[in-house]
């Protein structure tokens, strides 16, 4: 049983309700740490964030040493105040050193230390101790752990350890493996058997959820994030899977809601306020959007993956704000940041200078970008949409028609923007037959090029034949 379907069961809301009368009648009430840790949790999940931590510190003094009070304290400081060391002054007060969650808790410090190989090699020697009877269980919980930090080999290593194909963890693990490889169809296909299984798991439709909407299905990916709102509405993936498909179905107004609602149920953490940065550009709300870029700029600690991307995004809207001397110190606090991409700020400079009118600066950083990226087919579509932002049509064509014009290249990004610069040059046969690409393979980013033109009720599957007809007429 998942925490989410024991939470729901009979059984806690019998412990929870002789808890919370004990509570209200000032009457002591005896429970073991175990139940503790479970509704201290329960609140946790419930976004009553105070009451969870005063809950769970108040049974850390009823008893000492043991473990699941304990090891949940240390997962808040860990995961919700990004402090593994306090996160480890926790752990260590766990009396029963060979409790599978204390390794697990190990195990999840030295990964958000990004100690990989140390972790796998501590669960490696933890596995030699593990009854026969328990291990089933270790292979499908640490292969869990990988995946849930993106250790995709890991997880696929560990997985393929256990003989229980056919549980429901191993199929859910598989489905998640799948998606992290692009491999969509499968995970969608595992998924919708899981939800057919047990609809009232909000894991298995946020899976399927974002499956969806990595395969262009946007608006049966905001149903499925539907779903998992109507089990837990405190369920900051589906509030979050649910804005990035309004999103990318241009309803930023909306979109807006459901990132403020993120943002104030996970205030330390940055990203509610990046995406409101984000959307407020789309809705040329520049000031606004730089005001929650900074703040998610103050909240992000200096190792966030994300902190790149929201100095970028500053740089960005401090450009089209006519301040280029604030946009390119940003670029400058871009490239001294941990896990910066330096061959994209190079792109962004040049976009910067584009914009200023230093068109032979810009054409060189453009070079360095690519050159140095070794012609990274990324890299040449980011400095080919940079110049078609910047309005030199003829000039992102020729990199366009590079990089996707001939032949078949796999690609799903970037056909939008050909179409476009075919629309504008007049180039009437290569235009629809890079707009059918686009529409084909990436209707978001048709969306967000041409969105001008679709009306907002318009279904994906009909961008194609709508914007031809549209055309047309012109």
């Amino acid at each position: 049983m998942t925490n989410d379907e024991y939470f729901k069961s009979q059984e806690f809301k019998d412990i929870l309700h002789v808890y919370e009368k004990g509570k209200q009648e000032g009457v002591s009430i005896y429970l073991d740490p175990n139940d503790l840790a479970d509704i201290a949790e329960y609140y946790h999940l419930q976004g009553q964030i105070d009451k969870s931590v005063a809950l769970i510190d108040e049974a850390i003094n009823l008893f000492p040493g043991s473990s699941a009070p304990l090891i949940f304290r240390a997962r808040i400081e860990l995961l919700v105040n990004n402090d593994p060391f306090k996160a480890e002054e926790f752990a260590e007060q766990v009396e029963d050193k060979t409790d599978l969650e204390y390794h697990y808790l190990k195990t999840e410090i030295m990964l958000v230390r990004h100690q990989d190989r140390e972790a796998n090699r501590f669960l490696l020697d933890c596995l030699g101790t593990i009854d026969e009877s328990d291990r089933e269980d270790f292979y499908i919980d640490v292969a869990t752990l990988f995946a849930d930090y993106d250790l995709i080999d890991k997880a696929h290593e560990w997985l393929m350890r256990s003989q229980l194909q056919d549980s429901d963890n191993y199929q859910e693990l598989t489905g998640r493996i799948a998606l992290a490889k692009g491999d969509y169809m499968q995970s969608q296909h595992i998924f919708n058997d899981l939800v057919e299984k047990n609809p009232y798991s909000g894991s298995y439709w946020n899976h399927l959820a974002s499956s969806q909407y990595m395969s262009n299905e946007i608006r049966e990916s905001i149903t499925s994030s539907e779903f998992s709102i109507a089990i837990n509405p405190n369920d900051d993936e589906a509030i979050l899977n649910k804005a990035n498909g309004l999103f990318a179905l241009g309803n930023y107004e909306e979109a807006l809601l459901y990132y403020k609602r993120l943002t104030d149920m996970c205030p330390k953490e940055e990203t509610g306020e990046m995406f409101q940065g984000i959307t407020f550009i789309k809705l040329n709300r520049l000031k606004e959007a730089v005001e929650h870029l900074k703040q998610a700029e103050e909240i992000a600690g200096r190792d966030s993956e994300t902190l790149p991307d929201i100095y970028q995004t500053l740089a960005y809207t401090f450009s089209s704000l006519g301040e280029s001397q604030q946009a390119m110190a940003y670029i400058k606090k871009a490239e001294q940041a941990l896990g910066a991409n330096l061959n994209e700020l190079s792109v962004l400079r040049g976009h910067l200078l584009m914009g200023q009118g230093e068109v032979e600066r810009a054409r060189e950083s453009y070079q360095k970008a690519i050159y140095d990226s070794d012609f990274d087919p990324d890299i040449i579509l980011r400095a080919a949409i940079s110049i078609y932002e910047n309005n030199y049509i003829e000039l992102a064509y020729g990199f366009l028609h590079t990089l996707l014009g001939i032949g078949e290249t796999g690609r799903t990004d970037g056909y939008s923007y050909l179409a476009a610069c075919c629309k504008e040059l007049g180039k009437d046969n290569e235009y629809k037959k890079a707009l059918k690409k686009a529409c084909e393979r990436n209707p978001v980013e048709v969306r967000a090029v041409l969105g001008e033109n679709i009306p907002s009720t318009l279904d994906p599957s009909e961008y194609y034949h709508y914007l031809i007809e549209h055309t047309d007429k012109q």
